[in-house]
């Protein structure tokens, strides 16, 4: 996770922001980001594409997904 110079990668900036990161491994990443200007921008920029994603893929509001079901051709029975 750590890459040798005392920062951890954007990759694992990306994880935490997403929420993908233990307890247990977040504790580090919060300590390091209360003294590293660097890893704080990482995480800004992080949080800053996944909420362009969302916005990029939300629906317009009163809009439902709609879930279809497969081809009945699609499936076949044994």
């Amino acid at each position: 996770m750590n890459t040798g110079f005392d920062h951890f990668s954007e990759e694992t900036w990306e994880e935490y922001a997403m929420g993908m990161q233990s307890d247990e491994d977040c504790q580090p990443l919060e300590e390091h980001l209360l003294i590293c200007r660097a890893c704080q921008d990482l995480l800004a920029e992080a949080d800053e594409y996944i909420q362009i994603v969302k916005g990029a893929t939300a629906l317009p509001e009163g809009t439902r997904r709609r879930w279809s079901k497969p081809a009945a051709s699609a499936v076949t029975l044994a």
